[in-house]
């Protein structure tokens, strides 16, 4: 053998040998990209859905869906389009998010600095709880993060739940499942979105939980006046239409009483009903924000769009000034003039048929189905809504949604 080919054989054994080692090198330790998974990516995820890049749920793996959102906003925003979320990006991108919230990331520090001054104002005056007369979580507003165990934790846990973020139960540890819910409710309340359940975000639950249990105590006061027998499905279900038709004139401004609202199912009592161009109110306990929805379509749930301007901007304004894909618990009332409960959210997405409402697309409003079917066909953002109606439910009347 000569030298030349010696030489040449020795140069092509480096390059075997290296190859995997520039092949672990082809992104930064901080670039996201296609097969990346984790927190990291659900939060990157979160940024793109509320800038109306991505729909559906933040499910933690960068896939094409992910990749194709990146690129798109890479090129609205004059980067390089590659479908890479490196620093650059990544920065941008968590930039126009609190942006699109009307706040810079700096006018967001000092609001929520300000929101919590109230919030805690509010917690010395009222509580939570009628018979300790304590605040949620007692006073003690030491962060809570990953990693962490105990009671605190499980405190945390079973207010995430009891509002929708977070299913399952809560078992007091601190992990993957626990760290994404505190990251929803932070952006879906215009926190810092990094995970910490630190004081601003523990006092905003705690603010969450008066609203809450408020609902449920004007609930249960009415369903007593109305009934001797305890709050239950039954209880609610034998209001009769007259006596929901002859106060509807002021539901605009106060919402159902409890004892109105029928729990009722999708597909058995809602769906049969509703028709193409049947307008829903709908009633934010949490806002005390109403508005009208004119459906679009229906399936698995009501496809339904902002009717006029006005209900498109007093749905923004329950939703905290930002469109979001994170769900609440609503009051609906069908066409029939019965209330019953639903969730939804206020992001436009796919197509409309309205071209005045100042609403560019159709927005989604799920009803009680059986979990077990949701599970099946809907095994992400429908469950999450079934998980949300059901706490809803029990808040107002006590009783367990088992099916």
């Amino acid at each position: 053998m000569t030298r030349f080919h010696k030489t040449l054989c020795l140069a092509l054994t480096l390059l075997l040998a290296l190859a995997p080692c520039l092949s672990a090198q082809a992104y930064r330790p901080d670039t996201l990209h296609s097969g990346s998974r984790g927190e990291a990516v659900k939060i990157l995820q979160q940024a793109l859905i509320q800038l109306g890049y991505l729909g559906g749920t933040a499910d933690g793996i960068f896939g094409t869906n992910t990749e194709n959102a990146v690129t798109k906003f890479q090129r609205a925003s004059g980067l390089t389009s590659d479908g890479l979320a490196g620093t650059k990006t990544q920065e941008l991108l968590f930039q126009k998010a609190a942006a699109s919230s009307g706040k810079s990331a700096s006018a967001t520090s000092a609001s929520t600095s300000s929101t919590a001054s109230t919030q805690q104002s509010t917690t010395a005056s009222t509580s939570v709880s009628s018979t300790s007369g304590a605040a949620l979580f007692g006073g003690n507003y030491a962060t809570i993060r990953m990693g962490d165990s105990g009671a605190r934790v499980k405190l945390l846990q079973q207010q995430l739940i009891s509002m929708g973020y977070l299913s399952g139960k809560a078992d007091g540890k601190f992990g993957k499942l626990t760290y994404a819910a505190v990251v929803a409710y932070q952006r879906a309340n215009r926190l810092t979105a990094d995970g910490l359940a630190g004081k601003k975000t523990l006092q905003s639950m705690e603010s969450s939980a008066k609203i809450t249990a408020s609902a449920s105590s004007t609930a249960s006061k009415t369903t007593s006046t109305s009934t001797s027998s305890s709050a239950s499905t039954s209880t609610a279900a034998k209001s009769t239409t007259s006596s929901t038709a002859a106060s509807s004139s002021s539901l605009t401004a106060s919402g159902p009483s409890g004892a109105s609202v029928k729990l009722l199912h999708w597909y058995n009592d809602v769906k049969p009903t509703l028709r193409s161009g049947s307008t829903l109110q709908i009633y934010d306990p949490s806002s005390g924000q109403s508005w009208n929805l004119r459906v679009y379509s229906c399936g698995r749930h009501c496809d339904a769009e902002p009717l006029t301007a006005e209900d498109t901007a007093s749905m923004l304004k329950a939703f905290g000034g930002v469109n979001t894909w994170s769900q609440r618990a609503v009051f609906v009332k069908l066409p029939s003039g019965t209330w019953t409960i639903g969730a939804t959210h206020d992001m436009p997405h796919m197509s409309g048929t309205i071209s005045t409402n100042n609403f560019d697309g159709h927005l989604c409003v799920h009803f009680l189905r059986t979990m077990s079917e949701a599970e099946e066909k809907d095994p992400k953002y429908g469950v999450a809504n079934q998980n949300t109606i059901r706490a809803f439910w029990k808040q107002l009347t006590g009783e367990e949604i088992t099916n």
